[in-house]
């Protein structure tokens, strides 16, 4: 499998803090995914937190783990988490920050999403 065929496999998993909103979002959608990568047989997920108190960590694991392991080619599954916390709201794809602004949602992870830019006033 590709590297891209493999990240498919894995984007719809559930972002819990999401569901708590109401407004179920994949791994994909939240941005959490850094990089899905293969080299004989072993696959690698570098994934970001959205909070350093995350705990849903073996949550991610267990999920990727299950959906890539067993498949034609992949003989181990890695997932790295990204400690230095670079996720913002601002990685949330935009028709999924859409969305979320419809539900009235304005923090997710802790942190202020980012609103859309309000229309100029044309100046009289």
């Amino acid at each position: 499998m590709t590297e891209q065929e493999l990240r498919e496999r894995i984007q719809s998993i559930p972002d819990p803090c999401s569901l708590a909103t109401g407004v179920p979002l994949g791994i994909g959608e939240m941005g959490l995914i850094e990089s899905v990568t293969a080299h004989a047989g072993k696959v690698t997920v570098r994934m970001h937190i959205t909070s350093p108190m995350c705990m849903m960590a073996a949550y991610f694991m267990r999920e990727i783990e299950q959906r890539l392991q067993g498949l034609d080619g992949v003989d181990s599954v890695h997932v790295e988490f990204d400690q230095d916390l670079k996720w913002t709201p601002g990685d949330i794809h935009p028709d999924a920050r859409e969305r979320l602004a419809a539900r009235r949602i304005t923090m997710l992870g802790g942190r202020l999403l980012p609103r859309a830019e309000a229309p100029a006033q044309g100046g009289s």
